[in-house]
């Protein structure tokens, strides 16, 4: 597959589905190798990571590439890494995720903040945890406790929410675990686990551009990113 063509220098949420029903991650022992690789070879394919969250099933990112190709090429490198190690370890010739994740840009840093609260409050629902900072393969405590956190980029849009106040971590905690109004957070849901776009085109490029929205767009759109 040739790659996709993201835009340098833009940010986008991604989410990296199994391949063959039952491989995924078998414990934290996939998890681990998985997560050092992403962590660790990031920046040799141009790729800054601000957010990610790896679960059994699937696995979702917030990223910049710095060029149009890299991040497929990095996935693709993931991935096959970890088949290699599946393969040794289980005795399984297998592809266990999509080498084609799916896609969604993020047009404003209130989207790119509410992604990211989405990342990390998403095991919340799907485990028996009851605080996010409780699972430990998830972005969440290098970003709410940490001020320069290890192997990531902490995006502008946070760097300016959390620098707002001489307690910014504190704030960034409070924001994260104050859930979705549940509707929004279904039009999340919805949008970003399917590669849909969150706004329509001409939405997202004035929003892009200008950082605001017509009436009749905030009027169509569940979310409040004016």
């Amino acid at each position: 597959m040739a790659n996709r063509s993201l835009v340098s220098g833009k940010t986008y949420f991604a989410a990296i589905k199994q391949k063959t029903f039952g491989t995924g991650f078998f414990d934290d022992a996939c998890k681990e190798f998985y997560l050092r690789r992403l962590l660790h070879c990031q920046n040799a394919f141009q790729v800054q990571l601000h957010a990610y969250l790896l679960m059994e099933k699937e696995l979702f990112l917030i990223f910049t590439p710095l060029t149009p190709s890299g991040f497929d090429s990095f996935v693709r490198f993931l991935n096959g890494s970890y088949n290699r190690y599946y393969l040794i370890r289980f005795a399984r010739s297998v592809l266990a995720w999509q080498n084609e994740p799916l896609v969604c840009r993020l047009s404003s840093d209130n989207l790119v903040l509410d992604c990211q609260k989405f990342v990390e409050r998403y095991v919340l629902d799907f485990s028996n945890k009851g605080h996010p900072g409780e699972y430990g393969y998830s972005s969440y405590s290098a970003n709410a406790f940490t001020r320069k956190p290890s192997f990531l980029k902490r995006h502008r849009a946070v760097r300016q929410f959390i620098n707002i106040e001489v307690n910014g971590l504190q704030r960034y905690r409070d924001f994260i675990a104050k859930p979705f109004r549940e509707e929004y957070e279904r039009y999340l849901q919805s949008r970003l686990l399917w590669g849909l776009p969150l706004l329509q085109q001409k939405s997202s490029f004035r929003l892009e551009n200008s950082r605001t929205l017509t009436d009749i767009e905030k009027s169509v759109t569940i979310a409040t990113i004016a």
